[in-house]
Parts: structure tokens; sequence; C-alpha cells
């Protein structure tokens, strides 16, 4: 039996609504929007990073990869302090990569050869300019761990059914569209036949439809005695935050495990369907990191300013190039990344980075520690040399809770008010970012965020 121990959500802090996108056209939709610099690797640390490190395989799903060449999966478990040699595949395609990866954990744990399975699924993408009101866009990522032993819920059938006929799909680069009417009736109406022949309304609490085209098989759903109110779970995520990409069908789990007791069925459409049955015992407590704590983008201009800084592939990008060693990034990661200190064992005394001596007693004996991710404003300042998209860069020195103290850029800072303005004495928290916001090379490092 597989189990869903545990999950974690990652959403960018920005959100921007369709009204400002488009004053005349727009609802009252919300878009996720990641700032300058997140990407899909820090959103999907940002998912699985209070997970535990009890995982013997990892699973990266995207559509949109910032390598090629390289594993999303095996950098990520690095930057997560995984053992070195774990299974690290990555998954792509189409939007149901993230159902794809859930599938392939569950085959793993079946099989008998894994225990714990780390599923994330990241995605962000950006509409084309003034087509952003037709696109259900939003960024996010979704992390879930898989396991032989007993969870939260019990994935009791797994199936997948493939469909050759794709009602949109990019071909060399294109995009290409059929007539929506065939399309629908060839891939979907198609596809859904076979879906729901191995499917009963007996005992189901939700079906979870995760398709665009849902509205489709309502009067099959009817005529195979589904009550369309109780049964079929309306998709309440992207007003909220966007469609999610290849994160989606996750994201609609997740809701279901807060909200659904009892036998819930997911079916996650994209040339194909992958159809998952769980079981959730009793609701879970929402553990998304969208606290509610948002900040709205006031202005298109400062939408198009994150999009071209997150659309890489873009014709406007520019990448910079500053100094950055990988001989000392792979030497010091421990330190750098996973926030590993030194402590002088004579007076306790925390360094960041390793001294040949204490500076306070003079001791050379030393203990790792590791450094808390809260801490206290000790100073700051503002400049205007380091390039950013939102000057001026405000450097923060922080003490750290436990001991240590470290310097670090503050981040989500597109405005300053009374949420974001940092003084001496506030608290904060580290996250990860970029380091750079058109980095050239993968470089990611600390930031932080007023509490």
């Amino acid at each position: 039996m597989t189990y869903i121990k545990k999950y974690g959500i990652a959403l960018p802090h920005f959100r921007i609504s369709d009204k400002v996108l488009h004053p005349r056209l727009g609802r009252e939709v919300l878009h996720a929007v990641c700032y300058a610099d997140e990407d899909i690797i820090t959103l999907a640390w940002q998912a699985a990073e209070k997970l535990g490190d009890e995982v013997d395989a990892v699973l990266f799903a995207t559509t949109t990869p910032v390598f090629k060449g390289r594993y999303h999966a095996s950098y990520l478990a690095d930057l997560l302090g995984l053992p070195d040699g774990i299974t690290a595949l990555d998954v792509g395609t189409t939007h149901r990569a993230g159902t794809d990866a859930l599938l392939l954990a569950d085959a793993l744990i079946t099989g008998g050869k894994h225990g714990n399975v780390l599923v994330v699924a990241s995605s962000i993408s950006y509409p084309a300019i003034g087509k952003e009101v037709q696109t259900p866009f939003g960024h996010g990522a979704v992390a879930m761990i898989l396991s032989k032993d007993k969870g939260i819920a019990q994935i009791t059938h797994a199936a997948s059914y493939s469909e050759a006929f794709a009602e949109e799909f990019v071909y060399k680069g294109g995009q290409v569209k059929y007539d929506a009417r065939f399309a629908g009736t060839a891939g979907f109406l198609s596809n859904m036949k076979k879906v729901l022949a191995g499917l009963t309304p007996q005992g189901t609490s939700s079906l979870i439809i995760n398709s665009a085209y849902v509205k489709l098989i309502f009067n099959a759903l009817k005529k195979g005695g589904y009550d369309l109110e109780k049964q079929v779970a309306p998709d309440k995520l992207v007003p909220r935050f966007g469609f999610l990409g290849a994160a989606h069908g996750l994201l609609r789990l997740a809701f279901a495990l807060e909200n659904t007791p009892g036998i819930s069925v997911l079916v996650d459409y994209n040339n194909g369907s992958n159809v998952i049955t769980f079981d959730v015992a009793k609701n879970t407590a929402p553990v998304s990191s969208d606290s509610g704590n948002t900040t709205a983008i006031a202005s298109y201009q400062d939408y198009l300013t994150l999009r071209k800084r997150g659309k890489f592939d873009g014709r406007g990008y520019e990448s910079i190039e500053m100094f950055s060693s990988e001989m000392m990034q792979e030497r010091e990661k421990s330190q750098f990344l996973r926030l590993k200190a030194f402590e002088c064992k004579s007076c306790g005394t925390v360094y960041y980075l390793k001294a040949a001596r204490c500076n306070n007693c003079k001791g050379t004996d030393f203990r790792e520690k590791q450094l808390s991710k809260t801490g206290t404003v000790y100073t700051l300042t503002s400049e205007y040399y380091f390039p950013i998209s939102f000057p001026p860069a405000n450097m923060i020195v922080i003490d750290l809770d436990g001991g240590g103290r470290i310097t670090v850029q503050q981040t989500d800072d597109m405005y300053q008010d009374e949420h974001t303005k940092i003084s001496i004495g506030d608290k904060v928290k580290l996250v990860l970012r970029k380091m750079m916001e058109n980095d050239k090379k993968p470089n990611y490092f600390w930031k932080c965020v007023k509490l």
C-alpha cells in the first residue's frame, strides 16, 4: 500500500488581479506571481523544506525547466541536504507531469525498493503580453512524500489512460490548436469514456476532474449517477491563484486532503488522464505557505518588470554574470546553503564561517551548529550599486535566534510600506532565492523577509 505521508505548498507572495491586467475586461480573478528572484527551484525548495529528510527518491515534475542537461531532482535533493546517490528523476512534457510523478512514486513504493519518495511539481509560465486575461496562469509548487508507512491518506488505486489526440500543444516551438468542438470530442470526451468506465459514484465523496473541458462531460456524469453539486468538485483554486500548470493536479489533491474526508478520485487530464483514488481518514490542517499575508501588484508595468525577469527565454531577457566560484560554492555549501555554522566549544560564540580561532576567548576547538532561519535585525543599509528590479537593495545584518550573524539582501520588497519596511530590532526570516535576478549560472542564497 502507498500512503500520502506529508505535503507542502509554496505560493509566491504577490498577486495580480485581472482588473489590473485589463481594467475593462478583467474580472476579480487573482494570479500568484513570482518575485524577480524566484524560480521553480526556489518554489520547489520552499514546498519541500519542512517535509523531513527520510527520503530515498526524488521525482521533480515541471513543464518550465530552468535546466537542460541537468536534473532538477538531483539539484533539489542537494539543496535539501538529502544523501548523494539516491534515485532522482525529472518528469515533464504536459501539465499532468505532477500526477505522472505521483504514479511513478506509487510504482516505486509498491515495487518494494523505495520506502519514502518525495514528489515535487513546480511551474512558472507567463502568457503572451496582452493575453493575460484569457489565460488563467499562476505560479507555485506542491511537494508530497509518498510512503509505505501510514499517513494522512491512502492511495487505493492508480491508473493512466493514454490518448493519441491532443487538443493543443507546441510543435517545433509553435503553438498548435485544433478546432475546439472537434478537439473536445476527439480528445477529452474520448478519453473520459475510458476513464468513467472504471469508476463508480457509489462511495465517492468527491470526483476531481482537473481539466478546462470538464463541463463537456456533465451530462455523462449525470447519466452515470453522479450528483454534480455534491460529488463533482469545482475548481476553487484557479480564481485564487490561477492555473499552476504541472503543479495544479497535486494542488487540487492537497485541497481535497484539507476539505474532503472519505474516498476521492482525482482525474488529471492532458493528452490522456491519470486517475488516482485516495482515502482520507480525516481532514488535515492547511499547510499552504499562502498565509493570507499577500501583496497586490499595483500596476501592469510592475507586472511586466517581474515578467521580464521570470521569462528567461523571452526576447528581452538579458543575463548578468557576477563573480562566483564554483569550487568555493561546492566546498562551503554546508555553510552557504544548509546554514551549518561553527560554535566555539569553550565560550559558545557562533561563527557562520569558520575562523582559525575564536575572537572572544581565543579558543581553537569548534563544533558544528545548525543555524536558525529566524532572527532580529542588528543593522541595515540601502544601496543602488547592486543591480535589482526595484532599487534600492536593502542589505540586512541579522542576529539569528540561537546565535550566529549573517548579512543578506531583503526580498519581496517591491513596495516599501509598513509590511516591508525593516528597522533595527525587527524580526525577519530567511528564504532561499536566486542571488542574481538575471543570473547566468545557478547561484542560490539566502535573503530575508519581514515577519
